[in-house]
């Protein structure tokens, strides 16, 4: 287990990324961009919201490393990057809640 100032350096690099998840439209975005890449107008369309709006939200999950980018010609297409969650579940597999409740929940 970790304390102290080991601690507060873990969780002091992730909670901007947490930050970033603590909004329903960048949940929404992740949730779409799980069933593949997408151009931004699709993301658009499929959240019904303004493009700047989506944009922003876009922009914050770049800068944490949850959505990354490819550009092809003069489209970007967005996508999910598995770091960021696989930094979530490293800080938690080494935790007893994740050894006692949740891998008898994934059984």
């Amino acid at each position: 287990m970790l304390t102290g100032i080991r601690l507060k350096e873990k969780t002091r690099l992730f909670a901007p990324k947490m930050e970033a998840l603590a909004h329903p439209h960048r949940l929404a975005i992740l949730h779409i961009l799980a069933y593949g890449e997408l151009p931004l107008h699709e993301i658009v369309a499929n959240l019904d919201e303004a493009e700047n709006l989506v944009s922003h939200h876009i922009k914050k999950l770049l800068t944490t490393g949850w959505v990354g980018k490819r550009i092809e010609g003069r489209q970007t297409y967005y996508f999910m990057k598995e770091r960021g969650f696989f930094e979530l579940f490293r800080m938690l597999v080494e935790t007893p809640f994740y050894r006692n409740t949740l891998t008898k929940q994934l059984k």
